[in-house]
């Protein structure tokens, strides 16, 4: 489980994410394009956990902090126009897979946005009261690693599952098919391209099944270029 911070605004915020961490037993933190990253400081709030932030790695896009994972899931608030699976922070502990999984949390002061809700097999809500449903930053991470922690004995879903990269393959695949074949073209829907991205990524595709799909894009791609070649 990889804990992905993205754009965090106050180093301390930080520091008492990573003692979250260490409270729970998980150790793997990324940082994506923090602001004013300041070491020091988060030292200040991360009491014991300093080796956690030591190890930390830092990317300046998204796409990157991701790649090398099998399932990106997002804790949020905002649905967006591309929404995966909506479910409840207790609804997705209980149900997880044993996946390489990236688990993404937005800015102090904003939420995570499209491009990144675009990326998620789910999107998890943390129960709150309607009236105030906003948790701070090291709240929200303390609350879904404990209940991760809560249901670490339950069984859960094995399988060989495709990195993220190769799904990044795959859109640019599907963008191109999509392009070429005429299902996609000016004053088409904005959000359709990434619905149907989002689709194979709520799938549970195994890494053998994205293969096929890729082999069969590939080949429409091949042919729609050959009947577009004079």
């Amino acid at each position: 489980m990889k804990v992905v911070l993205v754009e965090p605004k106050d180093s301390r915020n930080v520091g008492s994410v990573a003692r979250a961490m260490q409270n729970l037993g998980f150790s793997e933190l990324r940082l994506v394009a923090p602001r004013g990253w300041d070491r020091e400081q988060a030292g200040v709030t991360a009491r014991n956990a300093e080796t956690i932030l030591d190890a930390a790695r830092i990317f300046e896009r998204f796409e990157d902090s991701v790649e090398d994972c099998e399932e990106i899931v997002g804790v949020a608030l905002r649905t967006g126009e591309n929404p995966a699976q909506f479910v409840t922070l207790p609804q997705w502990a209980q149900s997880r897979s044993n996946k390489k999984t990236a688990l993404v949390f937005g800015p102090e002061d904003d939420d995570l946005r499209k491009e990144h809700l675009e990326k998620c097999r789910f999107v998890v809500r943390i129960p709150s009261s309607d009236l105030y449903p906003s948790f701070n930053l090291a709240q929200s991470v303390l609350l879904v690693l404990y209940e991760l922690s809560r249901n670490q004995n339950l069984e859960i879903k094995s399988g060989d599952w495709p990195r993220e990269q190769e799904f990044i393959n795959f859109d640019i695949l599907l963008d191109s098919v999509m392009e070429q074949s005429g299902f996609v073209r000016p004053g088409s829907p904005a959000p359709v391209p990434g619905k149907l991205k989002n689709i194979f990524r709520r799938t549970d595709l195994t890494r053998h099944e994205l293969s096929l799909l890729t082999a069969l894009f590939g080949r429409l791609q091949s042919a729609l270029r050959r009947e577009k070649t004079p």
